[in-house]
């Protein structure tokens, strides 16, 4: 991956997480609700999330339009050591470099009943194993702030990699 190309990564990661920003470049995500269910989550929702096993936190930007049944949403990963975003000066990163560099993850599924949300992560590169993992996420829904936790495995063995918190509030138009 070439500089140019991480850099077009990280503007669009930042774009997609300040307040005022435009909508998430991020893939449309299927959202699975009844009509009601669906309602209680139209509106464009950011927040933090952390994991004390790995070390990383990030934001989360998900935003629902009204009538709609398909979403945007993703996850900027800090990967622990990470100092902030940083574009190596050579056309080859290093393995060092990788594995501190922040990750944007999208949404691939939401689903929401009575109150709960579940969802998945599109599987991705985990950057201390350097294998394929996969992130599922629950939460409750409380008015404007959904918190919950997930729990992120390996692709191949389904061997538990760690788990974390996570907490969105909706925001005011």
């Amino acid at each position: 991956m070439n500089r140019y190309v991480i850099a077009a990564i990280l503007v669009a990661a930042f774009g997609s997480v300040a307040n005022k920003s435009p909508p998430s470049p991020a893939p449309a995500v299927p959202v699975e609700a009844a009509k009601d269910d669906l309602s209680v989550l139209v509106g464009r929702w950011t927040g933090e999330y952390s994991s004390k096993d790995t070390g990383r936190t990030g934001s989360i930007v998900f935003e629902l339009k009204s009538g709609g049944s398909t979403a945007n949403g993703d996850v900027l990963m800090w990967p622990k050591g990470s100092q902030g975003p940083t574009i190596p000066s050579t056309s080859q990163p290093s393995e060092e470099q990788l594995r501190k560099m922040p990750q944007v993850i999208n949404i691939s599924f939401v689903k929401a009943e009575a109150g709960q949300i579940t969802g998945t992560m599109t599987p991705y590169t985990d950057p201390d194993c350097r294998c394929e993992v996969r992130t599922v996420f629950v939460g409750t829904i409380q008015g404007d702030v959904i918190a919950g936790t997930f729990t992120t495995e390996r692709w191949d063995r389904q061997e538990k990699l760690g788990a974390g918190v996570w907490k969105v509030t909706r925001q005011k138009a």
